[in-house]
């Protein structure tokens, strides 16, 4: 019942706005195996693309080799043959340097790669081609893999999509999350956020059972299991009011990953258990460990072994042609490949273990574990995950693969101006602290200047974003500089820390604070505030800094019309206070005012982008508040207005320069960014022109076959004169060995070239065929209307003379042009049958459709003409009953029956003119059984157009 409610919610959730014409969205699950697609477009919510091999989900990878580039299964399958040319498993490589912990074990893992430093980033890059020229970074390969996701995606959508939404582990580093960018950028996507694979998991799993969501939360655990990494995320669901308006919103309490736990282990220790159980038996004296192309084949069969091991205990695994054309085929238990992996079990339950620490919760305060990804449907994982953490099922609920595509394009339509939602609060957390590091001056007594480094916490461990934060630098009169660091990484495990070669994420230079206090240096009613660093994390988890400032704040003196008023009651009223104040219950609130930090030290501020709003609102309805005087009736007033002068604090802001150089993600320079631009562009150029030659070969090769087999046919055979058959017969032959003999690769216009000038020498053959068989169809709808029409004029000419509602002039136009038509068309045929097969035909399909037309027509005003018809008689002294119903039309027995339209309504009067032919023609074509409704003359009143159907009492079998 959830999911049909869910169901229903997402059918209606998408109001399409009108103005933006057709937008569409899209979202891509970026694994490091495997990506899932999904759009959202006009009556199409959350959808699945699927790939050109109808597949749910497409490999991440990529193939370059005698200037062919493929992707998804086509690029792995030729990774086994050539597996230094294609690309796989790239995520972990984003945004790395050489020396990195991952880099290091991806190339002891595929070790066939050769990989070396980009000198102008200082990243990681692909030598491709032996002689070294041609290198390839895995932010452009990345970026050829999301054109071709948002290919896929445009040719499922059958539209032009460019805004995306992206998911990524929630344990990128800022440095991973700009390259990510950084490469969508390369290929041309606009993203509108990155999310956290689990974050998009989860707001899928909410969106579906949002009315399960109420005020009290609920803790519901994410452990994904992916090919290269693991994570655990805890996520609270609960309503939450915001401007007054209650909606659902989930937030993620607690995270714990391991980057090196994944599917893609699990396979790497099985292939090395095949190279084991193949050197025990093998034959050759080869080591196979040494051959990639073999190591490739093993890899390949223990990822299919692996999956099958997953619902079977045992399986044979066999390769043809291993090594110097040695067969292998071993028999694999699931108790060996348990055994193999074995020192990867304890460190499964670790990521559950860490979320609930990170979150403060236990386990008794989770109510559900869902499973998400591939590596969780290993039985020894769920086996582990439910003993760790007590509970008697596992929550297989939602589509481990899919889930997480579809919650990033519902978040993608979210944050689109073209769709309107149903509001779902999502809030992330910071995976990592993050700390403003600078150093502090201080003069001594002796004269002496001492450093002091200071460390100011800006964002904590999971902190919600996205978020702003703004840090005060107090005592700074000069130019000084800060840094943005990572905080203190001791909650994470060894290996993880191992993960940050540096800590330091920014560096931040300020310029014009001196001339900023000299401003308001000679004021002494100003005092400074300090200098105001605005910070913001964005929805996709990357910190910027916006602005720079120094506040100074001073006083103001200001005049004000100001109403007293006196009454009888003030006398009193000051003896009161005297009496009180005297006793000491006066207030005191002036001497509770204090500055900003009483210690003059930095502070942080924090406002959540949803408190600004709400403030601003509450602000903006505190300025409208209508102020109310209230006055007891008895009391005697006596109003006096007075100028009174007050001083108010006044805020002044100057902006400060800043200038920031990034130490983990260096910005690539603009011509390293046109030089990767312009590679992509020429494979992508390529890739169009080979595209563009196979369609046009392909469309050449199916008219030679086509049009080779149909000369033997004997209706084509007959309808060509020996001449012509000679001709069209040798053309196909010289095309046939053309494309045979052909050398290169010509341009996709010479073989449309070729078929057109084919085309042209069989046109007159093939319209010969085309028109005589399109004639059979149309003769017997011809002899429909014939029937049709002798039965409209019988019914007509046997009405009383006292309730003919038709003049002689139209019961004679009916009579001749039936007659004329039907003498054409016998004239016509007698014509067409003393001719050869392959004549030219004199009865041609539009000319039947042109007389059938004209015919129509004239029925149909006689028809429309009988709806609003009046009797000429009363209703007592009628012979022959005719009536004019909405939906009928009864003369002298024979019913006319007719659909009531709204036209029909307006043309009671018999006073509209009549539709045109064109936009009759438009609604509904001439049928045997069926006069074409919307003809009708020019000179005829307006009638609406409906479907005629005559049916005669006394002849329905006949008709």
């Amino acid at each position: 019942m959830q999911l049909f409610v869910g169901f229903l919610l997402l059918n209606t959730f998408l109001l399409y706005n009108s103005l933006c014409g057709g937008v569409a969205v899209m979202s891509i699950d970026l694994g490091s195996e495997w990506m899932k697609i999904a759009i959202v477009k006009p009556g199409v919510p959350m959808e699945i693309v699927l790939n050109k091999e109808s597949k749910r989900k497409t490999e991440v990878g990529v193939s370059l080799r005698n200037d062919e580039r493929e992707f998804g299964s086509a690029a792995v399958g030729k990774g086994v043959r050539f597996p230094k040319l294609v690309y796989l498993y790239l995520q972990d490589l984003l945004g790395k340097k050489l020396n990195h912990p991952l880099v290091k074990l991806f190339q002891k893992r595929f070790p066939y790669y050769d990989l070396k430093e980009d000198p102008e980033t200082g990243t990681v890059t692909f030598v491709h081609d032996a002689d070294k020229s041609i290198n390839y970074t895995p932010e452009e390969l990345v970026a050829m893999i999301l054109n071709h996701s948002r290919s896929l995606a445009e040719e499922y959508a059958q539209q032009p999509i460019d805004t995306c939404v992206i998911t990524i582990p929630a344990y990128f580093t800022q440095a991973e999350r700009k390259a990510v960018l950084y490469a969508a950028k390369l290929a041309g996507l606009k993203v509108s956020q990155l999310m956290d694979d689990n974050t998009a998991a989860a707001l899928n799993y909410g969106v579906f059972r949002r009315n399960d969501i109420n005020a009290s939360t609920t803790y519901i655990m994410f452990y994904d299991m992916g090919a290269f990494s693991t994570k655990a995320s805890i996520i609270a669901y609960q309503v939450v009011k915001v401007n007054g308006i209650q909606d659902p919103q989930l937030s993620v309490k607690g995270m714990g990953f391991d980057r090196t736990l994944g599917g893609l282990e699990m396979e790497l220790r099985l292939r090395d258990l095949l190279v084991k159980l193949f050197n025990e038996n093998k034959k050759t004296s080869k080591d196979v460990t040494e051959n990639p192309r073999a190591m490739a084949k093993l890899l390949k069969e223990a990822r299919r072994l692996k999956k099958v091991l997953s619902a079977n205990v045992d399986h044979f695994a066999q390769i043809e042609g291993l090594i110097d054309e040695e067969d292998f085929r071993v028999k694999v238990t699931r108790e060996q490949f348990e055994e193999t992996c074995s020192d990867l079990w304890d460190r499964v339950a670790q990521p559950m273990r860490d979320a609930l620490k990170s979150a403060d919760l236990t386990m008794d305060s989770i109510s559900q574990i869902l499973l998400v990804g591939g590596g969780t449907r290993v039985p020894k994982v769920q086996e582990i995950l439910l003993k760790e953490s007590g509970k008697t099922d596992l929550g297989k609920s939602i589509n481990a693969d899919e889930a997480a595509a579809l919650g990033a394009s519902y978040q993608a339509a979210a944050v689109s101006n073209a769709f309107k939602v149903k509001t779902f609060h999502v809030k992330s957390g910071a995976v990592y602290p993050i700390e403003v590091d600078f150093d502090r001056y201080t003069t001594e007594e002796d004269g002496s200047t001492s450093v002091k480094h200071v460390k100011r916490t800006l964002f904590q461990r999971n902190n919600p974003y996205p978020q702003r934060k703004v840090i005060t630098f107090n005592r700074f009169y000069n130019n000084f500089n800060f840094s943005v660091n990572y905080g203190a990484l001791k909650y994470l495990h060894e290996e993880d820390q191992s993960m940050f070669e540096d800590l330091n994420i920014s560096h931040v230079e300020l310029s014009g604070v001196a001339e900023a206090h000299e401003k308001y240096a000679n004021n002494k009613d100003t005092e400074a505030k300090g200098i105001k660093a605005h910070f913001r994390m964005d929805e996709s988890g990357i910190l910027n800094l916006e602005s720079v400032e120094s506040v100074h704040e001073g006083n103001k003196t200001v005049e004000e019309n100001v109403t007293e008023e006196a009454d009888e009651d003030s006398t009193l009223q000051k003896i009161k206070d005297g009496i009180s104040n005297f006793f000491g219950g006066g207030s005191d609130s002036a001497n509770d005012t204090k500055p900003d930090n009483a210690d003059g030290s930095e502070k942080t501020e924090t406002k959540s982008e949803g408190e600004e709003k709400k403030a601003d609102k509450n602000s903006d309805d505190k300025k409208e508040a209508p102020k109310l005087d209230e006055t007891p009736e008895s009391s005697t007033k006596n109003v006096t207005k007075k100028l009174v002068k007050k001083s108010v604090k006044v805020k002044h802001s100057e902006p400060i320069g800043f200038f920031v150089t990034r130490f983990d993600h260096a910005v690539p320079a603009s011509d390293h960014e046109k030089e990767s631009l312009d590679k992509l562009k020429a494979l992508a150029d390529r890739d169009a022109f080979k595209l563009a030659r196979e369609v046009a070969l392909n469309k050449l090769e199916s008219w030679i076959y086509d049009k080779r087999d149909r000369l033997f046919q004997t209706e084509y055979e007959e309808a060509m004169t020996e001449e012509e058959s000679k001709v069209i017969t040798a053309a196909i032959n010289e095309a046939s060995d053309w494309l045979d003999e052909l050398e290169g690769e010509p341009a996709a216009e010479i073989y449309d070239e070729k078929r057109d000038a084919l085309k042209k020498i069989a046109r007159p053959w093939l319209a010969r065929v085309k028109q005589r068989q399109d004639v059979v169809p149309l003769l017997q709808d011809m002899e429909g209307l014939f029937n049709y029409s002798l039965h409209f004029l019988s019914a007509v000419k046997m009405l009383p003379e006292d309730t003919q509602i038709y003049t002689p002039v139209e019961i004679e136009t009916l009579t001749d042009l039936l007659n004329s038509t039907i003498s054409w068309k016998n004239e016509t045929m007698k014509e067409e049958e003393k001719l050869k097969p392959y004549d030219d035909p004199v009865l041609k399909p539009e000319d039947l459709r042109s007389k059938m037309i004209d015919l129509n027509r004239e029925i149909q005003y006689l028809i429309n003409k009988a709806k609003t018809a009046k009797p000429k008689t009363s209703e007592g002294k009628k012979k022959n009953e005719t009536t004019t119903e909405a939906d009928t039309t009864t003369v002298n027995g024979t019913t006319i029956e007719e659909p009531t339209t709204a036209d029909e309504e307006k043309a009671a009067d018999g006073t509209e003119s009549p539709a045109s032919e064109e936009e009759s023609q438009e609604e509904s074509p001439p049928t045997a059984d069926t006069p074409d409704e919307t003809q009708s003359r020019a000179e005829d009143s307006q009638q609406s157009t409906t479907e005629e159907t005559i049916t005669n009492e006394n002849d329905k079998q006949e008709l």
